[in-house]
């Protein structure tokens, strides 16, 4: 099983419009980053503000077509993907770009194969939500930066890295250095 830490930034208070999606497996080495092409036109104050000005374009900019033919792609590469989140919403809006977002059924169709990553949802709360914390304080550049979910999916892998034993807490893991915690089972 690979494990991939996944983070989306979406534009509307309810979540259904994405903005970006990153996805990184539990070594580093794999990622997988995209941004909308074009951006949601109705946006949040807050996304305007912070989550649009961390943006890189360039590359990285997709059309849905595009988005859905690389992530389908990415995750079809990968030996038994488990993609980890730490909040629902983003686990919905990976499985709307795998299905197509919004393209007809001949454009979902040639954006490539449907992989079938297994999902599971981690908890902001407790020991995994205190060390994300703990790493934005741990690394101020990252912290700059929290909104982009490049940035964010870095977090959360570390964390899980951290709460299930794979590496020994570094300095910036507060939590479990104040707390004593002992690595949890994934």
């Amino acid at each position: 099983m690979t494990y991939l830490f996944l983070d989306t930034e979406w534009a509307d208070p309810i979540g259904s419009e994405l903005v970006s999606l990153a996805l990184i497996t539990e070594d580093g080495i794999h990622r997988f980053y995209a941004e909308r092409d074009p951006l949601p036109e109705v946006a949040t104050d807050f996304v305007r503000s912070v989550v649009y000005p961390l943006l890189e374009r360039g590359r990285w900019r997709m059309t849905d077509q595009a988005m859905t033919t690389g992530l389908r792609a990415f995750l079809g590469a990968i030996p038994e993907p488990m993609v980890v989140a730490d909040y629902p919403n983003d686990l919905a809006l990976l499985q709307y770009v795998i299905a197509g977002f919004d393209l007809s059924d001949d454009q979902a169709a040639a954006c490539g194969p449907v992989p079938k990553p297994v999902m599971t949802r981690m908890l902001k709360e407790g020991a995994t939500g205190m060390l994300v914390e703990d790493y934005f304080a741990g690394h101020p550049r990252a912290a700059a930066r929290r909104h982009h979910a490049l940035v964010d999916a870095e977090a959360l892998r570390m964390a899980w890295l951290v709460v299930t034993g794979r590496v020994t807490a570094p300095p910036w893991a507060l939590t479990v250095h104040r707390m004593g915690l002992k690595p949890q089972k994934p």
